[in-house]
């Protein structure tokens, strides 16, 4: 997998992401706790939920097409955009990952730990965020012309502390319950 850089960055239009990036980044791979806060602050920054924070959540829930997230106290809150969340994986009261998506089209990947046995609410873990980064170019002299897309994951929370951009196809279960794939190569 091949590490990315502050300048492969730098050169995308998404300077969002990219600080978010770092942000994680700039915390050591032993410091858990510091980098699931600076994970969830990526999420209330290009995800935000209806009321509350990411910070704040013990659990995800998906309800009908909508994806709930839970506090300590028993309530709960959608995204403010609920057109954000896209699939999931794993089961509709206890998703393994969440799959959301922003304006753009570029996508987000909520890999979520599993939950503690200790009887007491804790706050939801979260095992990994990967971002979604494409790079295009041209297959060629064909007619009419077409465009080709590589789609890379950029993991900010496992590794060495180091985004690593991770190239695979993944499947999910899409909110209205048809497959969704996002395959690792793909023409526009």
């Amino acid at each position: 997998m091949p590490a990315l850089n502050r300048t492969d960055l730098h050169d995308q239009h998404k300077p969002v992401i990219a600080e978010a990036i770092f942000a994680v980044e700039a915390v050591s791979a032993g410091e858990q706790s510091e980098k699931q806060l600076k994970a969830k602050a990526v999420l209330d920054n290009l995800f935000p939920l209806d009321a509350g924070s990411h910070q704040d959540v013990t659990c995800y829930v998906i309800d009908y097409r909508h994806l709930l997230a839970y506090f300590k106290d028993g309530s709960h809150c959608g995204l403010k955009d609920a057109s954000h969340f896209v699939a999931f994986s794993g089961e509709k009261e206890d998703p393994c990952a969440i799959l959301l998506r922003d304006g753009s089209g570029c996508h987000l990947e909520l890999s979520l730990g599993c939950r503690k046995g200790s009887g007491a609410v804790e706050l939801v873990e979260i095992e990994d965020i990967q971002l979604e980064s494409c790079t295009t170019f041209s297959q060629g002299p064909a007619l009419p012309p077409s465009m080709a897309a590589m789609r890379h994951w950029i993991s900010l929370i496992k590794g060495d502390g180091k985004p690593q951009a991770m190239m695979e196809d993944k499947e999910f279960t899409a909110k209205c319950g048809a497959d969704y794939y996002l395959d690792y190569s793909f023409t526009l």
